[in-house]
């Protein structure tokens, strides 16, 4: 009974949660990420561009936009997609509406597929 508490003393007196970050880890070696604050008919967007910097075209590439205010601090977050397929070498449009406006705006890249084509010069 005393460990059991001692354990949960001991849990509840850790150091404060931060905010979790979720994403791919080094994706920033694949992509590579521009965009600016916009509206579109009345309401507040990001817009850019992903590039692809890798070997392999990537699909249902999914993105996360974090609305920052003065400090840097994040008060809203949005996920929006590339409704493209980015081959190689290439780069292709973004834009996702945003609850609200901000001082900045942090966009990464949250998840995506490669596409990897089987070699057709194979013979068995």
């Amino acid at each position: 009974m005393f460990a059991r508490a001692l354990v949960v003393v001991l849990l509840m007196s850790g150091p404060a949660l931060t905010q979790e970050s979720y994403g791919v880890y080094g994706a920033d070696r694949f992509f590579k990420l521009e965009w600016s604050a916009g509206e579109r008919n009345g309401h507040p967007v990001v817009s850019g561009y992903i590039f692809n910097d890798y070997g392999f075209a990537a699909r249902d590439v999914r993105l996360r936009v974090e609305a920052l205010d003065a400090s840097g601090k994040v008060v809203a977050t949005t996920i929006g997609s590339v409704p493209f397929i980015v081959t190689p070498g290439t780069r292709a449009p973004f834009e996702v509406p945003v609850p609200q406006r901000a001082a900045s705006y942090r966009v990464t890249v949250l998840s995506f597929d490669w596409i990897v084509e089987p070699r057709r010069d194979r013979r068995f």
